[in-house]
């Protein structure tokens, strides 16, 4: 309490009441003044309390909401803080993840870098052999005289004459390069290769008695002949020449009129041609048809072709006759189709295999002497 309640309540006891001023007044101003003064005090401590009030609950709502934001915030914080972890856990297993691909990547790169250097170790290795195989034939090759080229090239004759023999069945090739061959071995004037050329004076001796089959002719004649069957026509309009009439030119009247009455007749009958069948014609294949007739023959006869390259007697025989067959009963009304069959007709009963004799005789006499040569020079060094 202050000073100044203090001097009120003494005043008030003695009959005497002190304003706000300092003067005195009398008791029954006290009354007046007493009632008077009692409203606005409560009045006062009222709007006190209301205030009070008022910033007890803004403290309370500035504490509320100071908590809620500690609670939102640690909250946000601690959510903010599970998400990092989940991202760094996941970042720690991508980046494990390639780890291990990049260490399977390294593992692979080594296996590959070794198998290279294996590889590289091997190349290396045949290269080594190569050169000095080389190197050996360079030696080899620098104490090679003249009579050394002269037995590689008759050699070489010889293994073309038993390839050519062999493969194509041409014996005047193979009998050119044994004469060939033959001529080399003369010129070197070597006694020790009389068996050498004994044995290709056999050897060209049973190329001449052997029966000299042209195969390459045999073939181009086929193919001439399917030329010309494929120019014929199936259903052919015969074309024929008017026999041709003297043309008198004196007589009398009645002289002309008989010439030019032969005249007319002869070339009446020059439209009329009556032809003799053993067996009544019957068309077996219509007009349209008659492209796949021409494309069958051809086929036939370039059968036979292969077969004959191949030396298959039976079945050239078989292709030729089938061909000569068709040209019989799908081109009776074709006039050239005899000339056709008289060149194929010669060719079925042709030999197709030539007869071949054995030409390694010689070639082997003649490595014999090679080696020979080779034993006496390595010795003699």
């Amino acid at each position: 309490m202050s000073a100044q309640d203090g001097d009120n309540k003494e005043n008030a006891e003695t009959g005497v009441i002190v304003a706000e001023t300092g003067a005195p007044v009398s008791a029954d101003d006290k009354g007046e003044k007493t009632s008077k003064a009692k409203p606005s005090k409560t009045k006062s401590g009222r709007g006190l309390a209301a205030l009070a009030l008022l910033i007890g609950l803004a403290g309370l709502a500035l504490a509320g909401w100071v908590y809620y934001q500690l609670i939102y915030l640690n909250a946000q914080k601690a959510q903010a803080a599970s998400a990092e972890a989940a991202q760094i856990t996941e970042l720690v297993g991508e980046l494990e993840s390639a780890q291990s691909e990049t260490s399977a990547a390294l593992a692979m790169q080594r296996a590959r870098v070794a198998e290279l250097e294996a590889a590289l170790s091997q190349q290396q290795a045949v290269g080594q052999r190569q050169y000095q195989q080389i190197t050996d034939r360079l030696q080899t090759l620098s104490t090679v005289d003249r009579d050394d080229w002269l037995l590689a090239e008759a050699e070489y004759l010889l293994r073309l004459a038993n390839q050519r023999l062999q493969l194509s069945g041409d014996n005047r090739a193979a009998a050119k390069l044994l004469v060939s061959a033959d001529d080399i071995l003369r010129s070197m004037d070597e006694p020790a290769l009389h068996p050498v050329r004994a044995a290709l004076a056999k050897e060209q001796a049973a190329l001449r008695s052997s029966a000299d089959y042209d195969l390459e002719g045999a073939y181009l004649k086929l193919q001439g002949i399917a030329d010309s069957a494929a120019s014929l026509e199936v259903y052919e309009a015969p074309s024929y020449e008017p026999e041709p009439v003297p043309v008198s030119e004196e007589g009398d009247w009645q002289e002309n009129l008989k010439n030019g009455f032969e005249r007319a007749w002869g070339k009446l009958r020059s439209y009329i041609r009556v032809r003799q069948h053993d067996a009544n014609f019957q068309a077996n294949l219509a007009p349209e048809q008659a492209e796949a007739v021409r494309a069958s023959l051809r086929m036939m006869i370039e059968q036979a072709q292969l077969a004959l390259l191949a030396e298959r007697p039976a079945l050239y025989r078989r292709s030729l006759e089938k061909a000569a067959k068709f040209l019989r009963e799908y081109y009776p009304l074709n006039d050239r189709r005899g000339a056709v069959l008289a060149q194929l007709e010669p060719l079925i009963d042709a030999p197709v295999k030539a007869e071949r004799p054995d030409l390694s005789g010689s070639l082997a006499e003649l490595k014999e002497f090679i080696k020979a040569r080779r034993w006496q020079r390595e010795v003699g060094q």
